[in-house]
């Protein structure tokens, strides 16, 4: 019984919100939907208030969206409604989570005198999220609860830096502290993304300073789609993982190799093999440093944005066939995914809503700050397969 249960919850969480609009809603119904649909989220540990966000209601009965750093170790949840102006809350409960999306679905339950929560949809027509489309980004920004703002994509399919198998959407509409979870909604009325963070790069030798950047990113409503089929059923999605310390291959990095290491790389794509060391689970599956992955499974592969996109419909511990370039011979190899894990103390930091967080080593983010970097340590940090 219990496992019909679940299959009912995950159909009534991505089928019942489809309300289709033909044309954009007129603004004030836009803001009404909006508003009574995106919720204030406050959490407390051992009886003290850690901190708060945003989040969305996306089924009558009560489901919502917000981000899993929200509500990391929360021993109480707490949510208010716009409508109720702050004279009341909801308790709420965490259904499931997805640290790797940084998602988390939590549920509240409604007032006697409440039938039916207001709700929000999810566009889940990707073709209609694309660059240069007005946007409205809402939340609770600096504690400034039920705040509108309003941008437009700057681009979508970014990778997230947790993980390439991510997809984010990067937009220009203010987000700060307190955004996080909150919704980005489409001129429609329908989510598109969930908040998660801001670019804030750290500046200063001595002083560090963190620089609003007026970047922030949230996560696609495919990547939301695919999180809910699990967070519906209580189980973390299970995600495929390489283990590989990669970079895409280009002519700058094939010119480093060759004038640093003396070797010869006899093309200028793929994902190539960065300084493997021994007893990596690359070696242990037969990789060595400088191969240059091109295909997987024949499926070509030209960066990391490739090799995610085909392994998302792959499951931990598959195997898959690499065509791998070694010395200037194609080689097959057999490998073997791994699970993705995502440190949980990444979620422990203070500021986990900017990017980069506080590291001990922020020069490395910066080239600008350090010395002459190779190709290899510029290369962004979403490059790297946790």
């Amino acid at each position: 019984m219990k496992i019909y249960a679940k299959i009912f919850l995950v159909s009534l969480l991505l089928l019942s919100p489809i309300k289709t609009y033909a044309q954009d809603l007129t603004h004030v119904d836009l803001m009404s939907k909006v508003l009574n649909s995106t919720v204030l989220v406050k959490v407390e540990k051992n009886d003290v208030t850690t901190g708060h966000g945003s989040g969305v209601i996306i089924s009558a009965d009560g489901k919502i969206l917000t981000n899993y750093h929200v509500v990391h170790n929360a021993d109480r949840i707490r949510v208010w409604l716009q409508k109720d102006k702050r004279r009341r809350y909801h308790e709420a409960t965490v259904i499931g989570i997805d640290p790797a999306a940084d998602l988390a679905l939590i549920d509240i339950d409604p007032w006697p005198e409440e039938e039916a929560f207001n709700y929000a949809s999810l566009e889940y027509d990707t073709d209609k999220i694309i660059s240069g489309i007005d946007v409205y980004a809402v939340g609770a920004p600096l504690s400034l609860n039920w705040s509108v703002t309003k941008g437009v994509i700057n681009s979508i399919n970014r990778q997230s830096f947790l993980t390439p198998y991510v997809y984010l959407i990067q937009h220009d509409a203010v987000i700060q502290e307190g955004s996080s979870g909150g919704p980005l909604f489409n001129t429609k009325g329908n989510v598109i993304g969930i908040n998660t963070y801001v670019i804030a790069p750290t500046r200063g030798k001595i002083q560090k300073i963190q620089i609003y950047s007026g970047m922030g990113y949230a996560v696609q409503t495919d990547t939301i789609a695919n999180s809910l089929l699990w967070m519906a059923q209580g189980i973390e999605p299970p995600r495929p993982a390489m283990k590989l310390n990669v970079i895409p291959l280009n002519e700058d990095v094939a010119a480093y190799i060759l004038e640093q290491e003396g070797i010869e790389v006899p093309n200028t794509f793929g994902i190539i093999m960065n300084f493997l060391k021994e007893g990596d689970y690359g070696t242990l599956q037969g990789l060595k440093t400088f191969d240059v992955i091109v295909a997987m499974d024949g499926y070509p592969i030209n960066d990391m944005h490739d090799a995610a996109s085909y392994m998302k419909n792959k499951k931990p511990y598959d195997t898959v066939y690499l065509m791998i370039i070694r010395n200037g011979e194609f080689i097959i190899l057999p490998y073997k995914l791994d699970k993705l894990e995502i440190p949980m103390e990444y979620y422990n930091k203070d500021n986990v809503t900017t990017i980069p967080p506080n590291t001990d080593n922020e020069e490395d983010m910066h080239p600008e700050e350090s010395d002459e970097l190779s190709p290899f340590e510029e290369e962004e940090l979403e490059e790297e397969d946790k």
